[in-house]
């Protein structure tokens, strides 16, 4: 074992013995076993067994952190529990003193939450009974986040940049990918062009602005069998548009061997409409959506490490390559 990973464990390790110390003292537990959980970018969690019952205490990391508000955070761990108590699926968080988000006496932030039994599928296998059950759950979150309690805010989180400026981004990538003899990443931006050169402004003309998730993913959904037992990660919950939750959940849940599932999908429309409407049209337009706010984060001269970022990039070519079928690919055949 090299050094690196050796003072990277002995990091860890005194991270937990320290956030291990504070949480016992703080909520009267006994952590008698804990297992860390990979998963996630930077933010350390693990799974505790206490005297108490089985918690998930999640870190936040300091440097992570800093790209956030912590009032939004704050409102977005309140908005999780308020969940919760009018029956969407998802951890229940420990308060102390009327706070969620508890910072120890290092200067670490972290949460304890209810430890919620479940597993993950696998990006793009969602059956769908299962995502007739995501669709109900995604559709039942929606409903609860905009019934009033949250103000609305005057902008969403995602600017839409007008598309010009968006095809003259992509030029400019392909000038640096010519710069650099990038010539196979440079296939790749060029289907990105096209298909920004061909969207149409009528594709994001009746969104819904409205309080949503915006990390809905295989990654952070929970089931057993057939049914949804938790949404998780509620961090980035924002004032945004509800249809990147729509699309994201989508895309991430549905396309498996570069085709998308078609029964699956229209099983999460069927779900959805037990509290929202949902058309076929409008969950296409999700679709653009989402792949017009992500496909500059994915597809980049920038390589992304981990398996994520490679599977985001994927999705985002698919997408790309397939914007103007998307109704003949989901349309029920006759």
């Amino acid at each position: 074992m090299g050094v690196v990973s050796l003072e990277k464990r002995a990091a860890e390790q005194s991270l937990w013995e320290h956030l291990k110390n504070d949480a016992e003292c703080r909520f009267d537990l006994h952590i008698y076993k804990n297992m860390p959980i990979k998963r996630g970018w930077l933010n350390q969690k693990w799974k505790i067994e206490t005297n108490k019952g089985t918690f998930l205490l999640k870190q936040y990391n300091r440097e992570r952190i800093k790209k956030y508000d912590l009032d939004t955070i704050r409102t977005a761990l309140q908005t999780q529990n308020r969940c919760l108590h009018h029956g969407v699926l998802c951890p229940e968080l420990l308060e102390l003193g009327g706070e969620l988000l508890h910072e120890s006496a290092d200067g670490e932030l972290y949460t304890i939450m209810r430890f919620m039994e479940g597993n993950l599928i696998k990006a793009g296998k969602a059956n769908p009974q299962q995502m007739k059950s995501l669709g109900s759950t995604a559709g039942k979150l929606h409903k609860l986040l905009n019934d009033g309690i949250l103000p609305p805010k005057k902008e969403t989180m995602f600017n839409m940049p007008a598309i010009q400026d968006r095809v003259d981004y992509w030029n400019s990538v392909l000038l640096e990918c010519d710069e650099k003899n990038l010539t196979e990443l440079r296939s790749l931006i060029h289907i990105q062009k096209e298909a920004t050169s061909k969207i149409g402004k009528e594709d994001f003309e009746n969104l819904t602005p409205g309080w949503c998730h915006r990390d809905l993913w295989v990654d952070n959904i929970l089931f057993s069998m057939d049914s949804v037992t938790a949404i998780l990660d509620f961090d980035r919950m924002n004032y945004d548009y509800l249809e990147l939750d729509i699309g994201r959940i989508i895309i991430s849940a549905c396309l498996h061997n570069d085709t998308l599932n078609r029964e699956a999908v229209h099983a999460f429309i069927e779900g959805y409409c037990h509290t929202n409407e949902l058309s076929l049209e409008r969950l296409i337009n999700s679709l653009k959506l989402v792949w017009y706010m992500e496909s500059t984060w994915w597809i980049s001269v920038i390589e992304h490490e981990g398996e994520p970022p490679k599977r985001f990039a994927h999705e985002m070519n698919w997408l790309a390559q397939h914007l103007g079928n998307l109704e003949e690919i989901l349309a029920w055949k006759k």
